[in-house]
Parts: C-alpha cells; structure tokens; sequence
C-alpha cells in the first residue's frame, strides 16, 4: 500500500472523528427535554412492514439501578447509531436530574419487552416498554 492510501484513510479517519464530535457537542448544550423530543422525532410513529423491524434500546437511568425501560423503535424508519447518541445523552441528562430532583425508584430490574407489530406499527409489551411517544408522557412533554 502506498503513501496515497495512507493520507486518504488517516484524513478520513479525522473527518469521521470530527464529525462525531461535532454531533456530540450539538447535543450537549440541549436541555433532556430538547434530547426526548429528538429522540421521540427518530422514533416517530415506528411503522414497519413485519415484527422483525421492531427492536428496542434501554433508556434512562434509575437512582437505584439500570433503565427506566426501553424504547421501542422501528429498524426500517430509525437509526440504531443515531438512536443511541440522543439515548447517551439523554441518559447522562436523566442521572443528573436525578441527582438534582433526589429522585428515588425502586429496585426491580426493567425487563425487555416482546415486541409485535400492531397496525404497522412496532409496539413493545410490558410496563417497562416506552412506545412511541412514551418519552413525552415520562417527561411531561405535552404532545402537539
């Protein structure tokens, strides 16, 4: 391999890297509430063409231990990458607020869903599956 080839991946390399981080620092001037509206717009309504599109990301952090619960999403219209930058950050956000509410939660584990499709849509089952628009609801982001 020459020298060419060397110089375009190292610039590329950079490149990526660059604009990762230029993502990460858009989001870290974003309030939680600005970050669950983000991601609530990646997941919009998570239509599917089959239940095998459904998949879903643990969320949150609980003051006594793991997730609040997990979002479902829809493989075919979301972005799994992109999904868990905002979920990164959201979860940073959610531990400080926790910090600064003295919140408290119990000490059950969230388990993960069974995921259907109803209506062509990816649906999560159980009480710790935030569906669609869930995010709102937990934040006390009143829907449009």
């Amino acid at each position: 391999m020459d020298l060419t080839f060397f110089s375009f991946l190292t610039v590329a390399i950079l490149l990526t890297a660059f604009a990762c981080s230029n993502n990460n620092a858009d989001l870290s001037s974003k309030s939680i509430e600005d970050v669950a509206l983000l991601i609530n717009e990646e997941v919009g309504t998570a239509n599917a063409d089959s239940a095998d599109r459904c998949d879903f990301i643990p969320i949150g952090v609980k003051p006594a231990g793991g997730p609040w619960g997990y979002l479902v999403f829809s493989s075919e219209k979301s972005s799994r990458e992109r999904l868990e930058e905002l979920i990164d950050r959201y979860n940073e956000l959610d531990a400080e607020r926790n910090i600064e509410d003295e919140r408290m939660s119990t000490a059950d584990f969230a388990t993960e869903p069974a995921l259907t499709l109803r209506n062509g849509a990816c649906h999560g089952e159980g009480q710790y599956a935030w569906n669609p628009g869930d995010i709102l609801d937990f934040n006390n982001i009143e829907r449009d």
